[in-house]
């Protein structure tokens, strides 16, 4: 980066840097004079004396001089530095995320799809009347502050509306040098909103930003880019060959908004809306009437669901555990279906055990229908009652009771599949009824042991493991041939390897890899026993190559398997490839927006390469959802250490006194951060204390750093080593955190935690702020690689490994 933070120019003092581009590289900064917060943006180092690229520069100031609109991020002005550099901009500074950021999470609901989309629109046609075509409408270009107000940013390629005959040649060449050739998804991230008249290098008008603008809606709405490929050059061609894929609108998306993003996306510019402004009324008089009414019924897109968790009217914990793999069995049958959108368990479990509430089911997750239902348990015999409700109106679909036996309950699911199948319209395929029962067993008193092992299974704790694996043992004594089970007793060698609880590890891990090759021989096409070989080969310490190629072939049989994507991306992080991790935690979060681990790893990863602000705004989009102890925890920690980093020691402790008052937070985890604060702050009999009295489990790698930092600081690094439980040669994980951690680096000249500099790669994600020279000298070499989910790529090449 250009500048650093302390860098004065005038009275603005710079505090750290907010982000990076082809046009131009963006500080958070402080205004002395006038205390407030601004952005400075600066020319990339490389460009400064570049002619052309300074006129744009300064044309852009004048440019958001003419424009006061309080969707637009203003300026406050231009200045030059002391030591004659500059030129720099004096900008608005938006606290909030992207809507890039936003939409990393999943699609919007209609409701907030209209609101912002209203002010954007707002923002574009006060451009316009100024006679400014802003020319980059993208996601990234749009901050939402936390009051949910939007401001558009960075007119670094807009110009005045130009004859003809100037704008198209002035465009080409400036998408053609906006990026360098590498910087692949920044090339992507224009490209996917060019119009098609921009595409052919052909004279543009404002219709180009009603283009990007229908693109950035649909975008919203869908949760994915309009147009989308591996290189500029193949989304140039789906944008100029091809039809947006209407399909991926969600169901409850509403006619006219419908019709509104059809019209902008006309591939035909005479055909296409004039004035944004109109566009913009419609969305408002949209936006106005959503406000007010229920969701409104389903026109076209694939149809979607959410399965609650059944209620258990037994009301006693012997049943707890058949009513919710009841539920979940019936979510993973019906996902099966092709032509069936159905909601993940992460994202309906946040609704378990509340009233349900309609209309925020529909707009929190972007489904037409919810299937509903109870469970009562008595012995053998059963009941269970559902009911399939539009979440438009709120009517009953379907509904039936079934009295059976538990001989019975897979045909129960059987029947209530076809009814929602029938109920929504949707197209089942032979080998979506082949699916649906290949997981089943012959006894169905083994199935009902399964449940039970896998509701112990997740709790993760040891006592809990040790019933799982007897109950999943017990269901195979039953049901020799039940590869499920078969699958559940290698999983828990692999937990019980490890957390270190087994007393006779060779004989765990024999037992584990034995039950794997039972699982697969049994079904061939089971993704979790090729994921439970991975786990045992890493508690093994196996050769890498043989973990990467057990996660591939979990995802050769079910690419969408998310605890094999997961793991593949934390293998990838054991030998220094950040941005692979980044790409398959994404992806993860594309199939599931609320998937606990994913979320903490994408979080880690945006902390440890420094973007600072996109990691308190995914933390801030997480905790709406998450509930488990561990995940809470981690969380905090982030935030913690994020608000230390920015400089704001007082929100850190405003931080950690939040969590300690949460009984959420599993508190008592938290005291390395309560160290590290001390420590800064001198109190460092305080900090000694807590340093004296406690160890940090392997597994808690982000505690590791605050803990070394107060060691340090107090001048007894004994104290750290003594706190860490570290093993190179055991924990993989750890070696990458202490070289990516800048307070654990002392500690890498000792011989237990060497040698400094490791024999890895790091790819650095290309989002991200430049590395550091201190981590660049950690590693064997440092290569750049996007950061966002590039399709087929995910599996990759295990031989490269």
């Amino acid at each position: 980066m250009l500048l650093t933070p302390g860098h004065r120019i005038g009275s603005y003092e710079v505090l750290s840097p907010a982000g990076a581009g082809g046009m131009g590289e963006v500080y958070r900064a402080r205004d002395s004079r006038l205390e407030r917060a601004v952005a400075i943006k600066a020319l990339p180092a490389d460009l400064k004396d570049n002619a052309g690229r300074r006129g744009r520069f300064e044309q852009e100031a004048r440019l958001l001089a003419a424009l006061n609109h309080p969707n637009i991020a203003g300026i406050h002005g231009i200045e030059d530095a002391e030591d004659g550099s500059g030129p720099y901009l004096i900008l608005e500074f938006v606290d909030g995320e992207t809507l890039a950021q936003r939409l990393l999470q999943g699609p919007l609901p209609v409701t907030d799809t209209i609101h912002l989309g209203t002010q954007i629109a707002a923002a574009i046609e006060a451009a316009h009347e100024k006679g400014i075509i802003h020319r980059d409408i993208k996601p990234g270009n749009v901050m939402i502050t936390s009051s949910g107000t939007v401001k558009v940013l960075d007119f670094g390629l807009a110009k005045d509306e130009l004859p003809p005959s100037d704008s198209g040649a002035e465009l080409t060449k400036t998408h053609a040098h906006a990026y360098p050739a590498t910087a692949e998804g920044m090339i992507l991230g224009t490209a996917a909103y060019m119009s098609p008249e921009q595409a052919r290098g052909l004279p543009t008008d404002k219709r180009a930003d009603i283009w990007a603008f229908g693109c950035v809606l649909m975008e919203c709405l869908s949760g994915r880019q309009v147009f989308s490929g591996a290189t500029p050059s193949d989304v140039i061609a789906q944008i100029l060959e091809r039809e947006p894929d209407w399909t991926r609108m969600p169901s409850g998306t509403p006619s006219r908004l419908q019709d509104l993003i059809r019209r902008c996306l006309t591939k035909d510019v005479n055909l296409r809306p004039r004035d944004v402004g109109d566009i913009g009324r419609e969305l408002k008089s949209l936006d106005a009437h959503s406000s007010t009414s229920h969701p409104v019924q389903a026109t076209v897109g694939t149809p979607s669901l959410a399965v609650l968790y059944f209620q258990n009217l037994a009301n006693d914990e012997d049943s707890k555990y058949f009513c919710a793999g009841i539920t979940e069995d019936i979510l993973t049958d019906l996902s099966k279906i092709k032509g069936l959108r159905v909601a993940s368990k992460n994202a309906v479990s946040r609704y378990r055990g509340q009233e349900v509430d309609l209309t925020r089911i529909a707009r929190d997750l972007g489904v037409s229908a919810v299937l509903e239902g109870s469970v009562r348990r008595a012995g053998d015999r059963i009941r269970i009652t559902t009911q399939l409700i539009n979440t438009a109106d709120g009517f009953q679909l379907w509904g039936e009771r079934f009295d059976r036996t538990l001989e019975d309950v897979f045909a129960v699911q059987d029947e209530i599949a076809t009814a929602i199948v029938d109920s929504l319209r949707v197209a089942m395929s032979p080998s979506d009824i082949r699916e649906m029962a290949r997981d089943r067993p012959e006894n169905v008193k083994a199935y009902d042991l399964y449940l039970r092992g896998r509701e112990k299974y997740s709790l993760y704790e040891q006592g809990a493991m040790e019933e799982a694996l007897a109950l999943f043992q017990e269901a195979i004594s039953l049901d020799p041939e039940y590869a499920l089970a078969w699958s559940g007793v290698a999983d828990c060698c692999g937990q019980f390897l490890i957390h270190r609880w087994s007393e006779n590890p060779e004989a765990t891990a024999a037992q584990g890899m034995s039950a794997v090759r039972r699982a697969v021989a049994l079904d061939p096409k089971l993704p979790d026993a090729f994921k439970a070989e991975a786990n045992i080969l890493v508690a093994t310490s196996a050769p890498h190559e043989e973990v990467v190629q057990a996660l591939t072939k979990a995802l050769s049989v079910d690419p969408d398997f998310t605890p094999a994507l997961i793991n593949l991306g934390i293998t990838s992080f054991t030998r220094g490839d950040l941005a692979r991790t980044e790409r398959l935690a994404r992806r993860v979060l594309e199939l599931d927006p609320q998937e606990g681990v994913a979320v903490l790893w994408l979080v880690a990863i945006l902390f440890w390469t420094r973007r600072w602000e996109e990691t308190l705004t995914l933390i801030r989009q997480a905790r709406v959802w998450a509930d488990a102890h561990f995940s809470l925890t981690i969380l905090t920690t982030f935030e913690f250490r994020t608000r230390l980093e920015l400089g704001d020691p007082e929100e850190a402790d405003r931080v950690l006194g939040r969590a300690l008052a949460d009984e959420r937070v599993d508190s008592e985890h938290l005291w390395p951060l309560r160290a590290q604060l001390y420590a800064r702050q001198n109190r460092v009999e305080e900090a000694r204390e807590l340093l004296r009295e406690a160890s940090i489990a392997p597994s808690r790698y982000f505690l590791m750093a605050p803990v070394v930092e107060a060691a340090f600081r107090l001048n007894e690094p004994d104290l750290a080593t003594t706190a860490i439980q570290y093993s190179r040669t055991i924990d993989r994980i750890q070696p990458m955190v202490f070289r990516l951690e800048s307070p654990c680096h002392p500690l890498l000249d000792r011989a237990e935690f060497g040698p400094r500099v490791c024999p890895w790669t790091l790819t650095w994600p290309l989002q991200a702020p430049m590395i550091d020279e201190a981590r660049f000298q950690l590693f064997r070499e440092v290569k750049i690689e996007s950061g966002r989910p590039r399709g087929s790529e995910l599996l990759g090449n295990s031989t490269q490994f």
